[in-house]
């Protein structure tokens, strides 16, 4: 029994209006590969691999051309790389493929100017699932590369104390609406919690406040039940909050003894509120930098000064702090972070796309 197999090369969309405009691209023949029939994971990878560099996940910029059996035959030889470069007809195109429904919609036109038939769905699973990976892998490479620079001890391809990977961290600093554990723990909770915790504390955002009444927020989304009910500790927080109002927020210091007694006290009422590096001040910090970066309005200096602080409570919280940020702002926009960082005096950035 003969193996049913095709044959196909990924190519950008630019070439490929190429291809129709002036009847012929060209191409490196390694670029082309052999595809079983049904084609494996492996194979796929492969084909997609040899594609050029283009905006990661970006379905309208990526078709896949299955070609003739003879396609080389068809081809005319490159001089200046006669061994590997050819000169692939459009004739030598058997079918033109998508990699998605939003792709197919976004070209059709050109494809019926050109009368071509452009289908999707043969590529469109094993795409999606390559682009994800992909999109994992750079958002990890450049979580690692923004605290290199912090001389964290931290390991962010490794397995956290309580069970989460970084890579969890960055998909919930990426996503609050993505779930990883039927029972989250105190980490999953706070970072599906963060901007609902932000703007229930919005009043109290600019001054130091807002570490504590950060605090409640989070005790009574973790514990689902009003840690004020109790009412002499309200009556604490509330003395406390009036007199932290007064106080312009700092990320690198508390500066009334008031907060500081506080935010113990609070630890120490809802121990199951906290563990590990979710403790008060991280909370606040996590909460206020975090939500900055959803939102592009981090400040490179606040982050610095919050990733300083927060190493000094444990080097965990720091990565924690460091692998949701990235995950919020992206690889593209976590590396424009890094280059602003590596300046003398770090610029603020307009983070536009």
């Amino acid at each position: 029994m003969v193996e049913s197999m095709r044959t196909a090369i990924a190519v950008t969309s630019t070439e490929w209006r190429t291809l129709l405009g002036y009847g012929e691209l060209r191409i490196a023949k390694r670029r082309v590969q052999q595809l079983s029939e049904p084609f494996t994971t492996k194979e796929c990878r492969r084909l997609f691999a040899w594609m050029p560099t283009t905006v990661v996940g970006d379905e309208n910029d990526t078709i896949v051309l299955e070609l003739a059996t003879d396609w080389l035959e068809r081809c005319q030889k490159v001089a200046a790389h006669s061994s590997e470069l050819v000169l692939l007809p459009e004739d030598a195109v058997v079918s033109h493929h998508c990699v998605g429904d939003a792709a197919l919609a976004y070209l059709s036109g050109d494809a019926q100017r050109e009368g071509i038939e452009l289908t999707s769905g043969r590529y469109d699973e094993i795409w999606a699932q390559l682009i994800a990976d992909q999109s994992a892998s750079l958002e990890l490479t450049a979580a690692e590369y923004l605290l290199k620079d912090f001389a964290l001890n931290v390991n962010l391809r490794s397995r956290r104390d309580d069970g989460y990977t970084y890579q969890d961290v960055i998909q919930l600093g990426k996503n609050s609406k993505s779930s990883i554990r039927e029972r989250p723990k105190h980490l999953e909770s706070l970072l599906r919690a963060v901007r609902e915790i932000s703007n229930a504390v919005s009043g109290v955002h600019s001054t130091e406040a807002f570490a504590i009444a950060v605090n409640v927020e989070w005790v009574a989304t973790r514990t689902g039940k009003d840690p004020l009910k109790n009412l002499r500790l309200r009556e604490q927080v509330d003395a406390a909050i009036a007199i932290a109002s007064g106080t312009e927020w700092s990320p690198t210091r508390v500066a009334n003894p008031t907060t500081i007694e506080i935010l113990q006290l609070i630890e120490t009422s809802f121990p199951k509120a906290y563990a590990g590096d979710i403790t008060a001040e991280s909370v606040a910090h996590i909460v206020r930098i975090v939500m900055a970066a959803k939102d592009r309005t981090l400040s490179p200096k606040d982050f610095v000064m919050s990733m300083h602080q927060l190493r000094e409570i444990s080097q965990d919280a720091a990565a924690l702090l460091g692998a949701a940020v990235a995950g919020a702002l992206g690889s593209v926009m976590t590396r424009r972070l890094v280059r602003s960082l590596q300046m003398n005096d770090p610029v603020e950035l307009d983070w536009i796309d």
